[in-house]
């Protein structure tokens, strides 16, 4: 048969998760009071458990943690993919601004100078708020040229026959449609160009490819 101590261990763990009948737990306590060995175990069982509880609380804080730094890393990348998108919506429509405020007007070979003059009198009556600039064909192929970079030489043919028109280049920022309507049928006019009606990611993107 088991001696007192015998029994009081067995019944320490219960003791110390505070799940033992009362009647148990009076026999335990009194067993403590004279038994300093028992005492003993039942200071380590609650400081096993005291460690235990901490590990618990230690694994807990980690996985929190982890959780926490991966939802971050989630976070971050979300708010930076925002700005980058932005970013680049605020360049696309700049870019857009810049460009719908601009009209080329391409000329005829043949047209006369009294008629460039009635284009241009005719654009600056309708917006004094204009930058306007006419090109000659020798300078839409030094244009041309300058575009081409190290591949310039491939428009050595075209000196004497010069296929770019000459143009009016037009910078404004207001009345883009009603310049267009009231010059388009004027003698002299090729061809007129404007990009108020374009996808500005298109004109972006293919600025950027062009460049």
């Amino acid at each position: 048969m088991k001696n007192e101590c015998d029994v009081v261990k067995d019944l320490l763990f219960s003791y110390s998760d505070g799940i033992l009948s009362e009647t148990s737990k009076e026999l335990v306590e009194e067993h403590l009071k004279k038994c300093e060995n028992c005492r003993d175990i039942l200071q380590e069982i609650k400081q096993d458990g005291n460690d235990q509880k901490q590990t618990k609380e230690i694994d807990l804080f980690k996985s929190i943690k982890k959780k926490l730094s991966k939802k971050n890393i989630i976070i971050l990348i979300g708010i930076i993919f925002l700005i980058l998108i932005l970013i680049f919506n605020v360049l696309v429509f700049y870019h857009y601004n810049q460009i719908a405020s601009t009209m080329e007007i391409y000329l005829e070979d043949n047209i006369l100078d009294e008629e460039i003059e009635n284009i241009k009198n005719k654009i600056i009556e309708i917006s004094d708020n204009i930058e306007l600039e006419y090109v000659s064909k020798e300078k839409s192929l030094e244009k041309m040229r300058s575009k081409f970079g190290d591949k310039a030489n491939l428009l050595d043919n075209y000196e004497q026959n010069n296929p770019f028109p000459a143009s009016i280049e037009i910078k404004t920022n207001t009345k883009i449609k009603e310049i267009e309507s009231s010059i388009q049928d004027m003698p002299g006019i090729k061809k007129i160009v404007t990009h108020e009606n374009n996808n500005p990611y298109e004109l972006f993107i293919f600025d950027i490819l062009i460049k």
